[in-house]
């Protein structure tokens, strides 16, 4: 389920939600691409708000749902990047930000999640019957996650929201798999997108 800024209790006024909107909406018509990926960002007075969409390809190095053990901490390595924002996005020092939230989703996150669970299930009782069951799952889910998103969106609270002039991006340097970023933001100073990459790792909001 995909998730807008809306959804991020901030009290925006209703063009960040048709941006946010139409923004999410286009991006669900476009071809899933890997090595690029999309970033909204909004700032409403001392508040902030970032909303990444990327293939898992792009942070994980894959899409399948984990299941071996290689893989599943790679993808717990990935959850633990994502949820630290200041390695990933650095707003100007000046502005005094600090995270506020951060939400992530993604069907390989679930998954894990998935396995965790049933790992103390009796797995004596009903045993094919579950067997076949999991087969069955298993197949599906290859089929379903072959094209899996994660996404994460951050809210910030800035000190001083008047030296918001600028976001890099060194999630770049984190992620070597994405090599572009799609951004749309809406600032005081109006709406703007650009085209970011490791080389131009930079948007200037003025």
């Amino acid at each position: 389920m995909r998730r807008h800024l809306a959804t991020l209790s901030l009290a925006l006024p209703l063009s960040v939600y048709a941006l946010a909107d139409g923004h999410k909406e286009h991006s669900s018509l476009d071809a899933h691409e890997h090595g690029v990926a999309s970033l909204n960002i909004a700032i409403d007075g001392t508040q902030v708000s970032l909303e990444l969409d990327s293939p898992a390809a792009n942070l994980v190095g894959f899409e399948h749902a984990a299941s071996q053990p290689e893989d599943i901490a790679k993808v717990a390595a990935v959850q633990a990047q994502l949820r630290d924002a200041s390695q990933l996005f650095q707003l100007p020092a000046a502005a005094g930000c600090s995270q506020a939230s951060v939400d992530l989703d993604s069907p390989l996150f679930a998954g894990n999640e998935h396995e965790h669970e049933h790992e103390h299930e009796d797995h004596d009782e009903k045993h094919e019957h579950e067997h076949e069951e999991a087969a069955h799952d298993h197949d599906h889910e290859e089929h379903h996650h072959e094209h899996a998103d994660i996404e994460a969106s951050y809210s910030f609270t800035c000190a001083q929201p008047e030296a918001l002039t600028s976001l890099q991006l060194p999630l770049f340097n984190v992620y070597p798999g994405l090599q572009r970023l799609n951004v749309q933001a809406i600032t005081p100073a109006g709406q703007m997108g650009a085209e970011l990459t490791a080389n131009n790792p930079v948007i200037n909001f003025e």
